[in-house]
């Protein structure tokens, strides 16, 4: 299958329809640059997230992909086009987020890291590009709320069987490849996440540990590194 380098594609897991209908109203809003093809791909009866993820992956040609969660609403309705000028810009980032961590800590909890999100009041003393007023920051992950892609990488199903930990181990690929992950500076929210999952501490810090064991040493290199 070749690259379609004028589509994209949002991929969502979807266990609850009510959910789903809500967030493709938003998605349905969104304005599209001009010959820029929008594509939908729900995936139903996922084991995990990232096999889920895999199958929305390998069943479509987009060039560009979002992978986001079904109860995430998307309210920047120029989106596509904030997304687009950001990969444009540099060919080197791989993954754009929407809330991420600047460095990641040893003991692999992002919000241990310093966070970066929606409401931020300032540029990044090292932001790579301006779209209007906003900047960037180059992060080290981003929560799997959403996250936007132009290069496909498998999910790492191996090891991340459940759903926790699928995203940031994602953003460690990415790095593996040598590709940076983006968060842009929003003055307003870019988004709405209906979350009131309740987290199952024992799965996460399963997963935790498994990502320490694929990934400590990298974070323990690039934490040297700074």
């Amino acid at each position: 299958m070749g690259i379609n380098e004028n589509k994209i594609c949002f991929i969502i897991c979807v266990n609850d329809g009510l959910f789903f209908d809500e967030c493709i109203r938003y998605i349905n809003w969104l304005e599209k640059p001009e010959g820029m093809e929008v594509e939908l791909v729900e995936v139903r009866d996922a084991v995990s997230m990232t096999s889920g993820y895999n199958e929305g992956m390998n069943s479509s040609d987009a060039k560009y992909k979002v992978y986001m969660h079904q109860d995430v609403f998307i309210v920047n309705k120029h989106f596509i086009y904030d997304i687009m000028q950001i990969f444009s810009r540099d060919s080197q980032i791989g993954m754009i987020g929407l809330v991420g961590c600047l460095h990641m800590p040893k003991d692999g909890i992002m919000w241990h890291g310093k966070r970066v999100c929606e409401g931020e009041k300032e540029i990044p003393e090292k932001s790579g590009y301006e779209v209007g007023k906003d900047g960037y920051w180059d992060v080290d992950a981003v929560d799997g709320l959403l996250m936007a892609t132009r290069y496909d990488l498998p999910w790492r199903e191996d090891i991340f069987d459940g759903w926790d930990y699928y995203d940031i181990s994602q953003c460690f690929e990415m790095k593996r490849k040598g590709y940076s992950i983006a968060v842009p500076l929003q003055n307003q929210n870019w988004y709405i996440h209906d979350d009131k999952e309740v987290i199952n501490l024992w799965n996460y810090d399963k997963y935790r540990r498994l990502f320490l064991e694929e990934y400590g040493k990298e974070i323990t290199e690039r934490n040297e590194g700074r």
